[in-house]
């Protein structure tokens, strides 16, 4: 009998690690690294009157500050970093009409930035906001 409840005592205790393991996962913030590639949009050359930002994506590759490839609405490389099986570029920004925190978040610089709600070709880009691209493994 005390095998048994020793048995259920340790399923509970390991239950409740997963769960608190996976309720903290779900609120940390993505950390900014060496595969994060942040837009600032302050270029006065741009007109950004409603352009998207795939738009100044491409006045950048232009002007060859950054290279990237983009496939049926989805960017697929950045900076000569594809996205893989498990890997895919993902989109924060600190514009909140454009981004949400439920669906995660990503810490640059002592800030937190929201997952934007579109991708490059429908988000109309804003100046002085920033965007970021962030390399992540699921």
């Amino acid at each position: 009998m005390k095998k048994f409840f020793a048995l259920i005592a340790s399923f509970i205790a390991v239950f409740a690690c997963c769960f608190a393991v996976a309720c903290k996962n779900g609120k940390e913030p993505v950390k900014a690294d060496e595969n994060t590639v942040v837009i600032t949009a302050t270029d006065s050359s741009f007109d950004f009157n409603g352009q998207t930002l795939k738009v100044y994506m491409d006045h950048l590759q232009e002007k060859e500050k950054l290279t990237y490839s983009i496939s049926n609405g989805m960017v697929t490389a950045i900076n000569g970093k594809s996205n893989t099986t498990n890997s895919y570029w993902m989109l924060y920004t600190n514009d909140t009409e454009n981004s949400n925190d439920a669906w995660g978040t990503l810490e640059y610089e002592d800030n937190i930035y929201g997952s934007a709600t579109g991708g490059a070709e429908t988000i109309v880009i804003k100046e002085d906001c920033i965007y970021i691209w962030a390399y992540q493994t699921f």
